[in-house]
């Protein structure tokens, strides 16, 4: 497996070095940089020099979620975990689609979790296969094989194109499921769905009615952007030919 570059951006020394040791104590292969700021961060950061990034919230200067605002301006893909001492923040670090939100002292088990996670992530990036940690085993999809995902209540379950399901146990959030797979062909239509715009047959004026069958919900407020993602993918397919 390819070693993990990862930064930690925490301004008490103390904080950083206990990431670092549940990092070391996990096993996982992994090249860590320390940044005590915000600022110190972002005069460093450039698009692909890390896979997954830890973020201290609460930040004297530039804080960890407008460094994050930043991170996104100019990465849509490198891996965000925040670390905080409240919950506050939790519904904010959802628009920078962060794999999790730890509370401190964080321990060797969330850190862990953040690895696996960014670990499957990075198979996923380099592969048409979508791979989900599923407690110790790894279950993997062909990005063709998917019609749509939902993801709910610490369950995902895939729609496939022969027209089964799997259901999934996973601690893995919708927004890492996003990251995961492949834009502009699939495309995020509602807090809970993800859906591969290859296979849908039709839209019914609300959601989308996919080639299995299945209903993709949209979301209302969203329906007109989600419509001009699947027209401009329409009209991808056809200027390919």
């Amino acid at each position: 497996m390819e070693e993990l570059r990862i930064a930690i951006c925490e301004d008490l020394k103390k904080d950083r070095e206990r990431l670092l040791a549940c990092i070391r104590d996990t096993g996982v292969a992994a090249k860590c940089e320390t940044f005590a700021s915000g600022g110190d961060f972002l005069e460093k950061f450039k698009p692909g020099l890390y896979h997954l990034v830890y973020l201290d919230i609460y930040m004297p200067g530039v804080t960890g979620m407008e460094t994050a605002a930043a991170i996104r301006e100019r990465d849509e893909g490198v891996m965000l975990a925040f670390t905080t001492t409240s919950r506050e923040h939790s519904l904010e670090a959802n628009k920078y689609r962060a794999l999790l939100y730890m509370e401190k002292p964080v321990t060797r088990e969330m850190v862990e979790h953040t690895l696996t996670l960014a670990a499957a992530l990075r198979e996923s990036q380099k592969s048409k296969v979508l791979t989900i940690p599923a407690g110790k085993k790894r279950l993997d999809v062909r990005h063709d094989d998917v019609v749509y995902a939902e993801v709910q209540n610490q369950r995902c379950v895939l729609h496939l194109r022969n027209g089964e399901s799997l259901d999934v146990s996973t601690n893995m959030n919708i927004d890492a499921l996003e990251i995961m797979l492949p834009k502009p062909r699939f495309c995020r239509t509602h807090r809970s769905y993800i859906v591969n715009l290859d296979m849908v047959e039709r839209s019914n004026g609300t959601d989308f009615v996919m080639k299995d069958g299945g209903v993709a919900y949209i979301t209302r407020k969203e329906y007109r952007r989600v419509m001009e993602a699947y027209d401009d993918w329409l009209f991808a397919q056809v200027t390919e030919l």
